[in-house]
């Protein structure tokens, strides 16, 4: 999916999101750091940002609400382990990497959760890379790159830990572009 943000534009698009333990976000702001200092993407590491899991995208939203919904659902909802499986290209004009995760129930659940719960409050993008049967978990590497870089980057990749375990710990907000973190709460 491709997603053109108007700067200074009508709307503020945000991403709910779930955030790893501290072992997990240190191993992919190192991915960050390695992609930035090959010269292939800069963007994630230089963020106001962690690394995430992105549950759901919306181009406008009552984040208020929002903000309600994720700290009840922070309190019933337990940590849970997660495994990093396999990096991933989106073959888009401008094409970005990802890591996958094993799509295992909890997570899965948890974005139902997610969705049923808050895409009342949210004005959705007209993709429909979220729903129920076509979402599939995983953690951006890079933003937009161009297709020259992208052979770089999957030897630099090649080079690297994989696959790895780690833990869902918070849920939270992002505001986008720049990505800025707004809130998180850890789960139980």
């Amino acid at each position: 999916y491709e997603i053109t943000f108007i700067q200074g534009g009508m709307f503020m698009p945000y991403a709910l999101v779930g955030y790893f333990d501290k072992e997990t976000d240190h191993k992919i702001k190192n991915l960050w750091m390695c992609l930035a200092d090959a010269g292939i993407d800069d963007y994630l590491s230089n963020s106001e940002n962690n690394p995430h899991i992105k549950f759901m995208m919306y181009q406008n939203a009552d984040i208020d609400k929002i903000k309600e919904v994720l700290f009840s659902l922070s309190k019933t909802i337990s940590k849970f382990p997660i495994h990093f499986k396999t990096y991933n290209f989106y073959p888009n004009e401008k094409p970005f990497i990802s890591i996958d995760m094993a799509a295992a129930k909890q997570i899965l659940d948890l974005q139902t959760k997610i969705r049923s719960e808050c895409d009342r409050y949210g004005e959705l993008f007209g993709f429909d890379v979220f729903n129920e049967g076509i979402w599939k978990p995983d953690c951006q590497l890079t933003i937009e790159i161009s297709k020259e870089k992208l052979l770089k980057a999957i030897a630099i990749l090649l080079d690297t830990e994989l696959p790895f375990n780690g833990t869902l710990e918070r849920i939270g907000v992002i505001e986008f572009h720049p990505a800025k973190q707004l809130f998180s709460f850890d789960l139980q």
